[in-house]
């Protein structure tokens, strides 16, 4: 999408891009912080733990104090402090990321810090870790210790036990000597284990964590990035503005999903070609005719081009050889879809035609929305007095019906009763006699994309006048419509796009009326 039509997707979508922008505004200028002072703001706690013990190299290999940082995150330690503040046990985790921890074996200390928006509640956070972990780490050791003199103490004994056996066995054999080897083995385990009994029996130099400084709460003087604005004023334009954006990516989303021909571009793209007139969209659509004598506005006059365009179009057909009785010129007027406003076009197209004097025949080959005639005859005319079977007896002129337009006669089947396919092969085989009685016909047919009607009467066409609108039409249908066109015709094609955006005028207005700007003139003098 370049930008020309994005501001043409945002001009036509205006609507919602308002809509987010209003919003965006709204929503961002009811929240407020609760204080002004507060905003941004956010706190420091830390908690600071001496590390103590009878020996000092200790606590330079002691395994605890490399592990410090992993009993504090992870583990008892965070079960523990969720317990103290009173918190969800499933919260352990969370809470533990809020927190950090360094170890300083030079200064053998322990800092156990977080950062928090509350200052108080900083405050109780470290506080419930460091306790946790003293008391963890103090319980721990005791436990590894009681642990180690309890499995020292049953090997002593199962080597005792084991020693008293090869005694009995020496005592019963004393010269196997392989009883005495195991003896003597057994022995110096005995020691060994002994030993190491004695060693962790009287080691109490244990690590202890003692508390050197509690946790308080300091204010972060450094910027931590960019904040949300502390006014309503700020916030609710921050939030028009983004409002503006989301709105307009939206606009561009829905447009581009729109299936319907919006611009004049898309419609020249999809035909093929350049517009050949442009009929203005009204307000109040007329439901009869707006080409009289003695009307001259946008409207009609978009019509009165449509016929000059026409008629400049045909003068360049070849001409019949002389001799031969010269034929009407036939005008098909189609459109993709239903309601494109084929009908209004050929009704006053014929209108515009036998304005200038030319014998007109308006044919109505839309036998499923058949609005022709009731355009074009006021009052409506009684139902003609024939079969299907009986049509081709009948004299053509008796087929046709006089309208309220100088020179312009309907012919349309629409009130004998038959299936509407029937209906037009039968307008189909009247044409060629209408074709030799008039100057100009113009037919008016189902939409393309809708029925196949419209390709018994393509042969006969000199001109095919594309219908297309506006906001309604859709891109598809037109596409297959032109290409079915292309592929059956060798007509010339002229795209009429009702609903094109045109320049206004001072001079006209609809119905003969004084121009509203003229009247405003008027009465101001």
């Amino acid at each position: 999408m370049n930008r020309t039509t994005a501001l043409q997707a945002i001009r036509r979508f205006w609507w919602v891009v308002v809509a987010f922008a209003a919003v965006g505004a709204i929503a961002g200028a009811l929240p407020a912080p609760a204080t002004t002072a507060d905003a941004g703001r956010s706190y420091s706690a830390t908690y600071s733990i001496l590390l103590q013990s009878d020996d000092v190299n200790q606590i330079y290999n002691s395994t605890i104090v490399n592990q410090l940082r992993t009993f504090t995150k992870r583990g008892e330690v965070p079960k523990r402090a969720t317990d103290l503040l009173g918190r969800p046990a499933e919260e352990s985790t969370e809470l533990a990321a809020q927190v950090e921890v360094s170890v300083d074996t030079d200064a053998l200390e322990v800092l156990i810090t977080t950062q928090q928006t509350d200052p108080e509640w900083a405050v109780e956070l470290v506080d419930a870790f460091a306790e946790s972990l003293i008391g963890f780490i103090a319980e721990r050791q005791d436990t590894v210790r009681s642990t180690r003199l309890e499995r020292l103490l049953s090997r002593l004994e199962d080597l005792e036990d084991e020693i008293n056996d090869l005694q009995d066995d020496r005592t019963r054999d004393p010269d196997d000597a392989l009883i005495s080897a195991k003896i003597d083995a057994a022995s110096r385990q005995y020691s060994v284990v002994t030993e190491q009994y004695d060693s962790v029996f009287n080691d109490t130099s244990n690590i202890v964590l003692t508390p050197l400084e509690t946790g308080h709460a300091l204010e972060n003087t450094q910027s931590t990035g960019l904040g949300p604005p502390r006014s309503r004023t700020s916030r609710g334009a921050w939030g028009l503005l983004l409002g503006l954006a989301v709105g307009a990516l939206t606009a561009m989303v829905i447009s581009r999903m729109d299936r319907r021909i919006r611009t004049r571009a898309l419609a020249e793209e999809v035909f093929g070609g350049q517009v050949s007139v442009g009929i203005p969209e009204v307000d109040e659509p007329p439901a009869g005719i707006v080409v009289h004598p003695d009307r001259h506005d946008r409207l009609s006059d978009s019509y009165r081009t449509l016929r000059s365009v026409i008629a400049f179009s045909q003068a360049s057909l070849p001409k019949p050889p002389e001799g031969t009785p010269a034929r009407a010129r036939v005008t098909l007027v189609v459109s993709a879809c239903a309601g494109d406003g084929k009908t209004s076009v050929a009704a006053n197209l014929a209108a515009a035609m036998g304005e200038v004097g030319k014998r007109v025949v308006a044919v109505n080959a839309d036998f499923r929305r058949p609005t022709l005639t009731r355009r074009l005859v006021d009052p409506p005319p009684d139902p003609l007095p024939y079969t299907l079977d009986s049509l081709d007896l009948a004299p053509m002129r008796q087929l046709l019906q006089r309208s309220s337009s100088a020179g312009v006669v309907v012919f349309d089947l629409t009130s004998v009763k038959a299936p509407p396919g029937s209906l037009a092969r039968a307008t189909a085989r009247g044409l060629p006699s209408i074709i030799s009685m008039a100057d100009m016909v113009v037919i008016d047919t189902s939409p393309v994309g809708i029925t196949a009607e419209v390709l018994d009467l393509l042969p006969l066409a000199d001109t095919v006048v594309v219908v297309m609108r506006l906001g309604h039409t859709l891109s598809g249908a037109a596409q297959r419509t032109m290409e079915l066109l292309h592929s059956l015709s060798t007509a010339k094609f002229h795209l009429t796009l009702v609903g094109d955006a045109t320049e206004g005028s001072t001079y006209y207005e609809y119905g003969g009326r004084e121009p509203g700007r003229l009247r405003r003139r008027a009465k101001r003098q």
